[in-house]
């Protein structure tokens, strides 16, 4: 895990899934198996459906404005929350920003 991560996501970086996680769905939630550290990580169907979305890299700014209208949600909110999951996801090695 690494230690210099940002405290905030610029929203317009890209995000990318890192390529040593094998990932699949079981019951509508993801499971995901980083290949360097053997470590497992689970999503909920929300998280699955940005892990879905990040097949294709994205900005935080896209990813939060297409999630928020799809979910009908406040996008200041989604964003926030999708923040604070990908950093967490960073500090894991799941994905990168550049």
């Amino acid at each position: 895990m690494t230690n210099a991560l940002p405290i905030s996501i610029d929203r317009h970086a890209t995000i990318y899934r890192c390529p040593p996680v094998l990932s699949t769905e079981v019951a509508g939630e993801a499971t995901m198996m980083d290949m360097e550290s053997g470590l497992y990580f689970g999503l909920d169907s929300i998280g699955t459906d940005m892990w879905q979305r990040l097949e294709h890299p994205q900005s935080l700014a896209a990813l939060s404005d297409g999630m928020a209208q799809d979910y009908a949600a406040d996008a200041d909110r989604i964003e926030r929350d999708l923040g604070a999951l990908l950093l967490t996801m960073a500090d894991h090695g799941l994905v990168e920003f550049r």
